[in-house]
């Protein structure tokens, strides 16, 4: 078995060999960490509140609202103790992304417009 270090270093190669391939998204793993200081990278981070995600995520699925801010809260906690161990981050901030796209404000069909636009 691997260890912590040697795995955490395996997945930001693959990101970092996936990002050289070009015109590929990332999702995962916190890649926009990995690709920190990279000017051919676009990092971005789409967003909402708590309470929207929670929403949409009770009217996608099949739970109840107080199910759905549960799992919101999981995701988020899981997410900050990935940063963490992964790559030292004690609070993800704005200013780790190149653009922060709200969707409680903008749609999000409207996000991926101004997504695309931005990348091209």
């Amino acid at each position: 078995m691997p260890s912590g270090d040697d795995l955490r270093a395996l997945i930001r190669e693959v990101i970092s060999d996936v990002a050289e391939e070009g015109d590929v998204v990332i999702v995962a793993h916190a890649a926009s960490m990995a690709l920190a200081g990279r000017e051919d990278v676009l990092r971005v981070l789409v967003t909402a509140s708590p309470e929207t995600r929670a929403r949409r995520v009770a009217e996608a699925g099949k739970v109840d609202a107080r199910q759905a801010a549960k799992l919101i809260r999981d995701e988020d906690a899981a997410r900050d103790d990935y940063l963490a161990r992964f790559y030292r981050v004690d609070r993800e901030q704005p200013t780790h992304y190149d653009l922060v796209v709200n969707t409680d404000v903008i749609s999000p069909d409207r996000a991926a417009d101004l997504l695309l636009l931005a990348a091209t």
